[in-house]
């Protein structure tokens, strides 16, 4: 049995695992293809082949074809990668700094409004 469809077999376990999938049946259904060919890759009496490796990737969006053909990454994809991540923490930062700045400007306008109001008053 060859790697590819040693990794085939690791994602239709995964898919029951987290009840995607129930079963070969549901599994062949899923991938348009013959519940026997399920089957017979399932006992490891054939490979996968380009049909079912192809339908597996378009069928189910989050898991990686890389990993699936060249075993490199993981089996599912990561929504952000780490540079989208460490963008996405500068932006919050930058966000929270921008916030900061205007509570401040706010008290700041109405610490002026209170002084203005009190001696008013005198």
């Amino acid at each position: 049995m060859n790697s590819v469809t040693i990794r085939f077999l690791e994602t239709y376990e995964h898919l029951k695992k987290t009840k995607i999938v129930k079963n070969p049946t549901a599994f062949a259904e899923k991938l348009n293809v013959s519940t026997s060919l399920i089957t017979e890759i399932c006992k490891k009496r054939t490979n996968a082949g380009i049909t079912p490796i192809q339908n597996l990737v378009q069928q189910f969006n989050d898991i990686d074809a890389n990993w699936l053909l060249t075993g490199r990454g993981s089996m599912l994809k990561t929504q952000n990668t780490e540079s989208e991540n460490d963008l996405n923490f500068k932006e919050l930062a930058e966000a929270r700094l921008e916030i900061i700045e205007m509570k401040n400007d706010k008290i700041a306008t109405l610490t002026k409004e209170i002084k203005q109001l009190k001696a008013s008053k005198k």
